[in-house]
């Protein structure tokens, strides 16, 4: 599995069909069950408020697609996407913003409906592509039902399937859960097989454990203690990232995504057995050297940033589809005196120390210790932003090679620059979405290129 911007995404000729979830025609809105959406959700769901008041022109999605090799059976594959939307409360829900916190009207699973699509022919490459994307940027919104599109490109020897969701029913694990749990049900709907209902854990119930658990705390109470402790220390709850992007506070710029590789697949395998000599993990190694590359291009001597950290650790959670993530700060010291191993170890015990504060929302902390801010719908200015996941820990890795999926976030706009690390079969790569501004785009490939050298001198000092 790879993260690449749609520009990068490689789709061949063919015919397009599409199914869209609707609602029946005799469906009683009475019947629809009611449930509160999470912190996450409900500030995803203001912003996009305050984006319509202010007639901003922006499109936010995030897509997979992936490979069903030979010719595809369509009454198969519609099968298996409605298996896969009825077994996830979440992709059944609708959002509505009355008196009090965000609600979501669940429609029940025996009454998903697919409304087929035939698109037609796509003669090239190019029109292919068109095509989704136009569907993604202007029928995929926060603030309209569904919340999700998908369909496939099918073509003479392979067909492509896409599907494109919200953010706020989506995060990255999500799209692997998918791609497994799809290509499952289309196996055993071929073979004739019925499509097992199994129970998975509702992302529904989870925001209401989360409501029921954080929604009382205050900003002096002991949950917020790491917090206050970060604020503290860096002087903000937002780690501005400490260089020059040429951005003006409070103003959003069209988005520019590229993903490079940073290290293949031979010298992963050494950084990752180096981390683990120096009792650490591959994600702790990359942000560790995040770090010392940071320092490079900017003399800062403290790493301060924000990582999202997956939600997902009690396994009643492991199948389910939603958005399972939550964003911490971390501090370390990247001082010039300290040796790589040192700068690792550093980081390691930062994340010791906030993975205790993981439970709790950041959007609580947003709200209760910065409330100067929690009237924006992004960040109030560039923040220092590091995200890892490892697609070789998802479910049917294995089966990558045949079914070549590919993530594919999407910001029209934004304000900062932040980077998505990742590690498959072929290495270590990082997709970074940043403002399309020359100054902006040099400082962050100026980054991008001291962390690519970092990791090369970290490799050869170990050898």
């Amino acid at each position: 599995m790879q993260q690449i911007p749609f520009s990068d995404l490689e789709v061949a000729p063919g015919h397009i069909y599409e199914w869209q979830l609707c609602a029946p025609e005799n469906l009683d809105p009475a019947h629809l069950g009611e449930k509160a959406a999470s912190f996450n959700q409900e500030k995803h769901f203001s912003a996009a408020l305050s984006a319509r008041r202010e007639h901003a022109s922006e499109d936010y999605w995030i897509a997979i697609t992936f490979k069903i090799p030979g010719r595809v059976d369509l009454h198969a594959l519609e099968s298996a996407l409605r298996h896969f939307v009825e077994q996830h409360e979440v992709l059944r829900c609708g959002f509505e913003h009355l008196a009090g916190a965000l609600r979501c009207d669940v429609m029940p699973p025996g009454d998903v409906n697919l409304h087929y699509v035939d698109s037609g022919e796509m003669p090239t490459s190019d029109a292919a592509l068109n095509h989704l994307k136009a569907v993604f940027d202007q029928e995929i919104s926060t603030l309209s039902w569904p919340l999700f599109r998908m369909g496939a490109v099918v073509s003479a020897d392979h067909s492509t399937v896409f599907l494109a969701f919200d953010h706020i029913v989506c995060d990255g694990v999500s799209l692997a859960v998918a791609v497994n749990q799809i290509q499952s049900a289309y196996a055993d709907a071929t073979a004739g097989r019925q499509l097992p209902f199994k129970v998975v854990g509702s992302y529904l119930d989870f925001a209401q454990a989360q409501r029921v658990k954080y929604s009382g705390i205050a900003s002096d109470g002991p949950e917020l203690e790491y917090w206050r402790s970060f604020v503290a220390e860096s002087g903000s709850l937002f780690p501005q990232i400490p260089l020059d992007l040429g951005i003006e506070s409070g103003r959003m710029y069209p988005a520019y995504s590229a993903t490079v590789q940073l290290l293949d697949d031979e010298d992963s395998k050494a950084f990752e057995n180096l981390c683990f000599r120096h009792n650490g993990k591959l994600f702790l190694g990359l942000l560790a050297a995040v770090g010392v590359a940071l320092r490079k291009v900017s003399g800062a001597t403290s790493y301060y940033g924000f990582i999202p950290v997956s939600e997902r650790r009690d396994p009643q959670w492991h199948e389910s589809f939603g958005w399972f993530v939550n964003t911490l700060p971390i501090a370390f010291s990247v001082s010039s005196d300290l040796s790589f191993p040192e700068v690792l170890h550093a980081a390691q015990e930062s994340f010791r120390s906030l993975i205790k504060s993981v439970d709790v929302p950041f959007v609580k902390a947003w709200e209760l210790l910065a409330p100067q801010h929690y009237h924006l719908r992004t960040w109030p200015y560039p923040v220092n932003f590091f995200s890892f996941i490892d697609y070789r820990r998802m479910p049917s890795s294995e089966q990558y090679h045949i079914w070549r999926p590919s993530t594919i976030p999407n910001a029209s706009h934004t304000n900062t620059g932040n980077m998505w690390f990742y590690r498959n079969s072929s290495g270590v790569s990082l997709n970074c979405i940043m403002p399309d501004l020359p100054q902006c785009r040099q400082a962050m490939a100026a980054y991008r290129s001291a962390i690519a050298a970092t990791l090369t001198e970290v490799l050869h000092a170990a050898d």
